[in-house]
């Protein structure tokens, strides 16, 4: 007989490996899906801060105005408001029903210069769903609100002397 020969397990220590099995696979699937969920939701955030910086910074540039002879804003809140919507439209970042993020002005998009030099692009309360965890949760038995509030703001000191209107 080999020296290395493995001794043969009893039917029970077979059955408790399968017992253990059942109840860590569930517990590990749970655990990869919360990654992935909490992953995904970095990822919007990020695109959403930048969204906010690429505004901030078409926002803040100037062009100057010979007739006035001072710097006056590049951009208008509307033409700033479209730089950040089509940042958004590129990442194809949803809203909690699916459809592509749509922003508002005075509503989830905040263009805010009453504190010259500085401006300051927000979104505010973009509505994200998240996947994994409540499809998992509703097996549990339990109510996991799906939605999820981002916001986003960034500040930058302006180029212009005459803001934007």
């Amino acid at each position: 007989m080999a020296a290395n020969a493995r001794p043969l397990k009893s039917r029970r220590e077979r059955g408790s490996v399968v017992i253990e099995m059942a109840v860590a696979i569930p517990l590990l699937l749970l655990m990869v899906a919360g990654i992935i969920d909490i992953g995904i939701l970095f990822w919007e955030k990020q695109v959403l801060t930048n969204a906010s910086r690429e505004g901030a910074r078409a926002g803040s540039r100037a062009k100057t105005n010979p007739s006035i002879g001072n710097a006056v804003a590049d951009k208008t809140k509307s033409e700033v408001l479209t730089v950040v919507q089509t940042y958004l439209n590129n990442y194809n970042l949803r809203d909690a029903s699916g459809a592509p993020i749509s922003l508002t002005m005075g509503t989830n998009f905040i263009y805010d210069t009453s504190a010259p030099p500085n401006l300051s692009v927000e979104l505010r309360n973009i509505e994200v769903k998240m996947m994994l965890l409540p499809n998992v949760d509703k097996l549990f038995g339990g109510t996991l609100d799906s939605t999820v509030n981002l916001n986003a703001k960034t500040t930058m000191t302006a180029e212009w002397t005459t803001p934007p209107s």
